[in-house]
């Protein structure tokens, strides 16, 4: 078994993208989020990613339809089974070759890291449970890096895609880690984001702020940690605006996300319209 047999197999199983990290390149993360800490055999992480159609942002991008394309079809149903079913049939796959692999789901440890911890089961041994951060292991794996609004960004979907990782004991040819440029004097989810919430030196979004967003954020339930979700929101999808207008993506459709006829609609944080929703693409 090869890392190109790997990476047909989950195109295979429907992953649009898959990136392979040494555990090596996870050195100085701390056990908590260290992968070696769930499996101190593994020699390698998979990251697999799944698009989040471009179509499921229209809606909100008119502000026209906020409940029903993007959560289903972009985040609940794509993460829960569609992902889900393509990491589950590449770990059964490792399995059949001999090879054991932990399937993860890509949580946000910032968020994870807002709960308590349980015992350690033994002393020095990490305490449960431990949360590899996805973004992290997708950098590491050569898939792309992470924007200053916090989502991550790939040079074929920008800001569409969810991942999954597999933690194996097969020993793997690495990819190499890959160095964007799409946030160079870019800023269009600072100047987009109605709340102010992302700090203009840089930096992590104020989570306070973001909780008020009602331009397309999503905030979970306990099960994802209470998660806020941004990938539809005015930052997300300003970011995406930017990224296609400056042909960044390789992946590309007939007709561009905004068009620039009209500005994009937004409300501010007590729900009060800044611009009237329904009037569609941005500047």
């Amino acid at each position: 078994m090869n890392a190109s047999q790997v990476k047909e197999m989950a195109r295979k199983f429907g992953a649009d993208l898959v990136g392979i990290a040494p555990i090596s390149r996870f050195a100085g993360i701390p056990r908590q989020h260290h992968p070696a800490s769930i499996f101190p055999q593994a020699k390698c992480m998979i990251v697999l990613a799944r698009r989040i159609p471009r179509g499921t942002l229209r809606g909100v991008e008119t502000g026209s339809e906020m409940e029903n394309s993007y959560p289903a079809f972009g985040f609940y149903y794509l993460e829960d089974q569609y992902l889900a079913k393509t990491t589950y049939d590449l770990a059964i796959w490792f399995e059949s070759q001999g090879f054991e692999a932990v399937p993860m789901f890509g949580y946000d440890v910032h968020e994870t890291s807002r709960y308590e911890f349980g015992a350690p089961v033994a002393e020095g041994k990490p305490a449960p449970n431990v949360y590899v951060d996805y973004q992290f292991a997708a950098q590491a794996a050569g898939l792309g890096e992470t924007g200053r609004h916090g989502l991550f960004l790939t040079p074929e979907f920008g800001t569409r895609q969810r991942f999954a990782m597999l933690l194996s004991d097969a020993e793997l040819d690495a990819d190499a880690v890959r160095e964007l440029h799409f946030c160079d004097d870019c800023r269009a989810c600072v100047a987009e984001c109605p709340l102010g919430a992302l700090p203009e030196s840089g930096g992590e979004p104020q989570r306070e702020l973001c909780q008020h967003c009602k331009n397309g954020a999503i905030e979970t339930n306990f099960g994802r940690f209470n998660t806020i979700d941004r990938i539809a929101a005015a930052c997300g999808r300003a970011c995406l605006a930017s990224l296609e207008k400056r042909g960044l993506l390789t992946k590309r459709f007939n007709h561009i996300f905004r068009d620039g006829k009209s500005s994009p609609w937004s409300v501010d944080y007590y729900g009060r319209k800044t611009v009237a929703a329904g009037e569609g693409a941005a500047k």
